[in-house]
């Protein structure tokens, strides 16, 4: 090409770059008129194809896409081609290119792009479960922000709304609307619209509320952890029982423990003095069969690795449980069960390698007794990972799926998540966008809380579950008038400036103020010196698990 072609053809493509938000038919005659002398340039024949697919011209974007595709190797471009023959009116054909695109030659964002497509078709199709089902084995944490996690998440709810799962949908159009950050999506659109027809979000309380009551009254609807939060091993923890008992709001029993059926949780839990029904246990096995179901479709053959439990879950919902990696299956789905042996986990790392869509009910990595945290699913899940090289989908807590599950089982609006783990209790509420509270009668301890990401911090914080019974004020993360705490980058002193009367919530209100100073001065992932200045701070610092300096 000479220079004089080379420099008009560079003109219309930038022409067409900056014209194409603000004007995109004028942006499309300049991507014709570049076409039109550089036709045999990859970059040319893209432009022409991205900008004809932003005006709606099908045909045309699809004839210049796989151009390009087919001159420069991209394959990024596939979900373009693949979105462009829905415009047609060809959802067919839209999901057969997206099913034989090759995935790993795409960059993340690639993949879910086409991942967002295929959905669409699906849902084109009239088979917006199969949606949902494709969606879910991405990567659905709410915390995320950017175009890529808004589109992800705005095309979830959309699934979740054609489904007829429109609670859940509302929490994914409000995850959409918080990643999106560059306003590319229509979540808050889509939010008035769903609210406005009858849709109810899951809400805080409103400051007159907070004002007028304990946590157990502000909200409506309780969502307790098992292990850790209401027993350990045979023990029931302080203030338990009372706590499900007396309980003003709607209370379920959410465990990331897969060994156990519902009925077999209730029973449980009714041994050791708390009022349970089987109806109100939601286990990471019910939420596991569900994932695996709707990944891989009824019928599908299942590797099960783990307990009884959960392969009677699996069979409940359609799936044909097998027993080796020799049967072919579909799917491994791996849960927390005391038998599990090398053989288990080598049959199922030698379906994953064959192929299988391998999810885990849970990542928990320690399992809490009273004899001390003994080894949980999520060492397991490792072991396999490490051996596999593949990382697996989750339906436990943090997971969406298992929190859905809870959400859909209650009528509440104010919803509150209670457990004793960040990475799985309390990243579970963020998850789905609900208030949570820590309780220090498990696996967290002040070393965990301090270095907690955003994603992990808890709303209200308590030494075990009587905190339910206070006001929010008492029991929220934030500074108290009793301590004083300094911080000067991985330097914190702590000192106590109150009365010197017993305090049975020293404790409480320290880790409150120091978690709220440390995350303030964004200085948990320091390596922190934390030094005492009294014996009463020392000794409340001991008690957190933090080892202060003096």
């Amino acid at each position: 090409m000479d220079k004089p072609t080379a420099d008009r053809v560079a003109r219309h493509l930038v022409a067409a770059s900056a014209l194409i938000d603000g004007d995109p038919e004028a942006a499309l005659d300049h991507a014709r008129a570049a076409r039109a002398r550089a036709a045999r340039i990859a970059v040319v024949r893209e432009t022409a194809g991205i900008v004809a697919y932003t005006v709606g011209e099908w045909q045309e974007a699809i004839s210049e896409l796989r151009a390009a595709r087919r001159m420069s190797g991209d394959e990024s471009l596939v979900a373009l081609i693949a979105d462009s023959e829905r415009g047609l009116g060809q959802p067919e054909r839209a999901l057969e290119i997206a099913d034989g695109a090759d995935v790993t030659e795409l960059s993340d964002d690639a993949a879910v792009e086409l991942a967002v497509v295929r959905a669409g078709a699906l849902i084109d199709l009239g088979r917006p479960e199969d949606a949902v089902g494709g969606l879910a084995t991405e990567d659905l944490r709410p915390g995320r922000t950017g175009t890529t996690a808004a589109r992800l998440f705005f095309a979830y709810g959309s699934a979740l709304e054609a489904a007829g799962r429109r609670g859940e949908a509302i929490t994914w159009f409000q995850n959409a609307a918080a990643a999106d950050v560059d306003d590319q999506t229509d979540a808050e659109f889509r939010l008035m619209e769903l609210v406005g027809d009858g849709g109810v979000a899951p809400a805080s309380p409103t400051g007159a509320e907070r004002d007028a009551g304990t946590l157990n009254t502000l909200y409506d609807a309780l969502m307790f952890d098992l292990d850790g939060t209401l027993y350990t091993g045979a023990t029931v923890l302080p203030h338990a029982v009372e706590a499900v008992r007396e309980a003003a709001a709607d209370v379920l029993f959410v465990t990331n423990n897969a060994s156990r059926s519902p009925e077999q949780v209730a029973a449980h839990l009714t041994e050791r003095g708390f009022p349970a029904d089987a109806d109100r246990v939601v286990t990471s096995a019910q939420a596991g069969a569900r994932l695996v179901a709707d990944t891989v479709g009824a019928g599908a053959r299942v590797l099960v690795v783990g307990a009884d439990a959960l392969r009677s879950e699996i069979t409940k919902l359609g799936l044909t449980v097998v027993g080796s990696a020799d049967d072919e299956p579909d799917a491994v789905v791996q849960g927390h069960s005391p038998d599990t042996g090398w053989a288990e986990l080598s049959e199922g790392a030698l379906a994953i390698r064959a192929g299988a869509t391998w999810i885990a009910t849970n990542l928990d990595s320690t399992l809490p007794t009273e004899r001390g945290l003994l080894v949980g699913n999520g060492s397991m899940v490792a072991a396999v990972a490490h051996a596999t090289g593949i990382r697996p989908a989750v339906a436990g807590k943090p997971g969406a799926p298992i929190m859905r599950d809870a959400l859909s089982r209650t009528g509440g609006r104010r919803p509150l998540m209670v457990g004793d783990r960040l990475d799985t209790d309390i990243e579970a509420g963020h998850t789905v966008g609900v208030d949570t509270l820590l309780v220090l009668t498990g696996v967290t301890r002040g070393p965990e809380l301090l270095a907690a990401p955003p994603q992990q911090r808890p709303t209200y914080i308590a030494t075990d579950l009587d905190g339910l019974n206070r006001a929010p004020e008492d029991v929220e993360i934030g500074p108290r008038p009793q301590w004083r705490i300094e911080v000067n980058g991985e330097h914190v002193s702590v000192g106590y400036r109150g009365d010197d009367a017993p305090d049975g919530d020293d404790v409480q209100t320290l880790a409150a103020a120091l978690a709220h100073a440390v995350w303030t001065a964004d200085v948990g992932a320091f390596d922190l010196r934390i030094a005492a200045d009294d014996e009463r701070s020392a000794a409340v610092l001991d008690r957190l698990g933090v080892t202060a300096l003096r």
